[in-house]
């Protein structure tokens, strides 16, 4: 009865490791800003930490474009973020020193980008795909203005931010059930 014990003792120590490493995230910190990236299912999450900007990026005061590349085929995306009020749009685009608007491969990348928002701390934009997007090693790239004119500021970050999935709300459900299977189990080994 103990050798059983100490096994089953064993799997939960294992399977509370598995859930705890795979609700990882992935992170980039560039003069000051780190980002932030993570997701669920066919949802992507980018959170920007801007209060402490420095460096080239010293002067910026807003954020004006964003893209997601690199996430393989999809047939659509909806878009939230600080940016929505402002009536932001979504395009295939590519971001580049003109904004998004060179010409890119429908459903390989994402560009939102419209009126700017003022640079803060926890900015959320959340990307919502339709189709089979690989979303783990996303491209990101932002760039960040000067007050609301096209005064860039800073190098356009463009990196790969590779993320581990965050497990679903029933992948909980089922580590937790699974937890008081083996309570019982051991409970009524011991009556």
């Amino acid at each position: 009865m103990q050798f059983r014990m100490k096994n089953a003792a064993a799997a939960i120590a294992a399977i509370a490791c598995m859930g705890a490493s795979s609700a990882a995230f992935a992170q980039v910190t560039q003069d000051g800003v780190t980002f932030t990236t993570s997701f669920t299912g066919n949802v992507l999450t980018l959170e920007i930490d801007a209060a402490g900007h420095n460096g080239g990026w010293a002067s910026a005061t807003t954020i004006g474009d964003l893209q997601i590349k690199g996430i393989g085929d999809f047939t659509g995306v909806t878009f939230s973020g600080p940016g929505l009020a402002s009536g932001w749009t979504v395009n295939a685009g590519e971001l580049d020193a003109g904004g998004c608007g060179a010409p890119f491969h429908t459903g390989k990348a994402v560009c939102a980008s419209g009126a700017h928002e003022a640079l803060t701390d926890d900015m959320i934009f959340t990307f919502t795909f339709t189709g089979s997007p690989d979303l783990s090693n996303p491209h990101v790239k932002v760039a960040f203005y000067d007050g609301e004119g096209d005064k860039k500021v800073g190098s356009l970050l463009s990196v790969d931010v590779p993320v581990s999935q965050v497990p679903e709300p029933g992948s909980y459900a089922m580590l937790l059930a699974g937890l008081g299977m083996l309570g019982l189990y051991a409970r009524r080994r011991q009556s």
